[in-house]
């Protein structure tokens, strides 16, 4: 893990091809997903680690994850292992804007599955609109 200036930990290589970035922007957690990133348990957990650490270390609870959405076809109990795990930042709005995003069952599945443990979630295509819901919906 290196740190640069501010707040931003890289998690993986500086090139972001498979990769992500955790940082504090403002008044939220931005997480930038690289380019054809693959998620891994272990890389989840060091991801939601960071994410909660300055989450913590910012008084926020607002998170925006952009990128593509990570490739590879993910099964039901995947998604709702990864729904779960978003409930390791409590009282947690997390916005994801992936690039030409089309809603489906598994989005679905991970939104209800999050709100199940209190976290509010929602998938947009528009990073101005993801962030004004956060924004707008989610407590500072």
């Amino acid at each position: 893990m290196k740190r640069n200036k501010g707040n931003s930990v890289w998690l993986l290589p500086l090139v972001l091809d498979g990769g992500l970035v955790v940082d504090f922007r403002d008044d939220h957690v931005h997480v930038q997903l690289g380019r054809n990133l693959k998620v891994t348990s272990e890389q989840r957990e060091t991801a939601w680690g960071r994410i909660a650490e300055i989450c913590d270390e910012n008084g926020t609870r607002r998170v925006l994850v952009e990128g593509r959405a990570p490739e590879g076809v993910l099964d039901t109990t995947e998604v709702i292992d990864a729904g779960l795990k978003a409930a390791t930042v409590p009282r947690l709005w997390m916005a994801f804007c992936f690039e030409a995003f089309i809603p489906d069952e598994l989005s679905e599945l991970y939104e209800t599955v999050a709100a199940s443990k209190g976290v509010r979630v929602k998938h947009f295509s528009n990073p101005e609109a993801a962030l004004h819901w956060l924004r707008t919906n989610a407590p500072a």
